[in-house]
């Protein structure tokens, strides 16, 4: 018995060794690496550098632009890490501009893209430096990381002001409140969203706009935009919302003549706070019924009895319902499969989830850019996660 576990010892020994020289390997191939890239990088500019001068070493063209003035040198962060006293050719006029390692660039490209993917991420600026530590073998500022995702301002436009398709079937409407620091304190912004179900079958998340609030004003500025850019709504069957006055109203401007849907989640907890909480259980019971049926004359069947039940009992509730029910049906004239899909705003709202999960290491954004940066990280993922994959039966006609 103790031959076997002795042999188990020295075998278990020998390989932590070879592990150990594979390290010792690693950090070799490392280092012959780095300094590969930093050769190949010397000679790239000393390359360029000629080609802008118009004459290489020692010759004497009359065409040439300028001289050559020695070297000066920097270090460049990259992947492999730190290549330190990267030599950079000079000319004597100040002519040369490489554009192979911009003047003031002292971060590889593929490093500010991995910066920006762990700000995405939901990492706070101060902590990517600390993440990126390990992986870089230097330091990142939480300065130099707010200057480098400042290069998605220009997608977060092109986004905000690209052409719209015309094809949303079912289109979905909400906001999200974000905490964003202001001149004087720190200020609730609402983040108005559009997703759509299209005639493919394909989810979308379309639009987002900050907003001082979700006021009537707002929403049809937002609204307008969306028409403007193409969103028309000519293929547009139903529009799925929270039941807020303010939207309801920009939608009657904008999108009047389109069918509205009252998301019944949000209206479920309006009955909710207006019940004793002895007739909570019973009544809400009750109500659910009318929205798990097939035809609108059901459902409108079973409203009336529940409304004639729970009139005496509980007035407020059905007084909260009663002006809204038509909307709440809206629903049933789509096909049976979707009905789950588009009877509330929970698509929407499974989004602004992942936006809370990606921003609850901020206690609050600097500004509306960092915001938006984020917004668009999160769009462009569920887009990405949804595209090629149709919903089935939503491409049915009606």
């Amino acid at each position: 018995m103790p031959g076997p576990v002795a042999l188990t010892d020295r075998s278990l020994a020998q390989r932590w060794r070879e592990v150990k020289a594979g390290e010792e390997w690693f950090d070799d191939m490392h280092e012959v690496m780095t300094e590969t890239v930093k050769e190949l990088l010397e000679e790239a500019l000393d390359r360029e550098l000629l080609e802008q001068l118009q004459a290489g070493w020692y010759s004497r063209n009359p065409d040439r632009v300028d001289w050559r003035n020695g070297y000066r040198t920097r270090s460049l962060q990259t992947r492999l890490g730190v290549i330190k006293d990267l030599r950079v050719p000079r000319s004597r006029r100040g002519t040369y501009q490489s554009k192979i390692l911009p003047r003031y660039d002292r971060y590889a490209d593929s490093v500010q893209s991995l910066v920006c993917e762990t700000f995405l991420a939901g990492v706070s600026t101060r902590r990517v430096g600390e993440v990126m530590e390990p992986l870089l073998g230097g330091t990142v500022s939480a300065s130099t990381v707010s200057h480098m995702t400042k290069v998605l301002d220009a997608a977060v436009r092109a986004f905000h002001q690209r052409r719209l398709g015309d094809d949303v079937r079912y289109l979905f409407l909400d906001g999200v409140v974000l905490r964003v620091k202001g001149a004087a304190k720190v200020q609730r912004k609402a983040v108005l969203t559009a997703y759509g179900i299209k005639e493919s079958g394909e989810k979308e998340l379309i639009a987002f706009r900050m907003a001082a609030s979700e006021a009537s004003v707002h929403w049809e500025g937002f609204l307008n935009n969306l028409y403007q850019r193409g969103l028309e709504g000519k293929g547009l069957q139903l529009i799925i919302t929270d039941g807020g006055k303010g939207l309801h109203q920009a939608l009657t401007l904008v999108y009047g003549q389109v069918r509205h849907q009252r998301c019944w989640v949000h209206k479920l907890r309006n009955v909710m706070g207006r019940l004793p909480a002895k007739w909570r259980v019973d009544c809400l019971k009750q109500l659910r019924t009318v929205y798990i049926v097939d035809t609108e004359a059901e459902a409108k069947k079973r409203y009336r009895e529940w409304a004639d039940k729970w009139r005496t009992l509980a007035a407020k509730a059905v007084e909260c319902v009663e002006p809204d029910i038509d909307s709440l049906l809206s629903f049933l004239h789509e096909p049976k499969e979707l009905a789950s899909r588009l009877r509330t705003t929970n698509a929407i709202e499974r989004c602004f989830r992942e936006v809370r999960r990606r921003t609850r290491p901020m206690s609050c954004f600097n500004n509306d850019a960092s915001c938006e940066r984020i917004m668009l990280a999160v769009f462009r993922y569920q887009n990405g996660r949804w595209k090629g994959h149709p919903i089935p039966h939503s491409t049915h006609n009606t």
